[in-house]
């Protein structure tokens, strides 16, 4: 019976070690993922803004089938659609931050055994200093961190430099959909379009293309198409 629960007790200290060892690992960054997302939310907003600028410039005539009140009511839809898209990004990205916060102020009390996968046992290679009698480097979270060999408790979150790596840093909150660029035309006779950039401490435009200054912001026009395609500056 003894050895019976003995095996019993080892296979459970069997299975529940992997679960502690997931725990202390760093999940993989997709940069590429993070980086469609922001960029389909942001052509999302952009196709909102030109839904918006279409539908409020759209002629009502007596023949109309459309009254104005008509389209006055389709434009605030629209725009309805736009704050919710934005009040969802500022949402999910007060999410990660949170979730960012948590996970470093949980660094201290982390434990990392000697055996670890995230012990550093070449120091020199990132550029460390020897770690100090007693204690040991390890990475976790893509931070460096000193841990105590008796307690194998972190006791110290290093500062990130410019030389640690930046694979293993968890993904922070995407930067904040930018305001849609201008959906009408703006032709180089417009008294929006920049007839001197160095006055603005603007570099020359491409060729094929030159500067607008619309509600603050520097956009790049096309000459051709005489649509803003870039922003230069908020």
């Amino acid at each position: 019976m003894r050895h019976i629960r003995f095996i019993a007790i080892s296979m459970a200290i069997g299975c529940a070690a992997p679960a502690f060892a997931q725990e202390t690992e760093t999940l993989p960054r997709f940069d590429a993922l993070e980086q469609q997302t922001q960029m389909l939310e942001q052509r999302r907003l952009d196709s909102l803004e030109t839904q918006r600028q279409q539908e409020a410039t759209r002629p009502v005539t007596p023949n109309s089938p459309i009254t104005g009140a008509d389209k006055a009511l389709r434009v605030m839809e629209i725009e309805r659609e736009m704050d919710r898209l934005r009040l969802q990004g500022d949402l999910d990205r007060a999410h990660v931050q949170r979730e960012s916060d948590l996970a470093g102020a949980a660094l201290p009390n982390r434990r990392i055994a000697a055996y670890s996968s995230l012990v550093i046992h070449d120091p020199e290679r990132y550029i460390l200093p020897p770690a100090p009698k007693g204690q040991y480097y390890a990475r976790i979270e893509g931070r460096f961190v000193l841990v105590d060999a008796a307690s194998e408790l972190v006791v110290k979150v290093l500062d990130p430099l410019p030389t640690d790596p930046t694979a293993d840093v968890p993904a922070g909150p995407r930067p904040p959909l930018q305001p849609p660029l201008p959906a009408t035309r703006i032709g180089p006779d417009s008294p929006y379009v920049v007839r001197e950039p160095a006055g603005l401490s603007l570099p020359a435009a491409p060729n094929g293309q030159y500067y607008a200054l619309v509600n603050g912001r520097v956009v790049l026009v096309d000459a051709k198409t005489e649509r803003a395609v870039k922003a230069v500056r908020d």
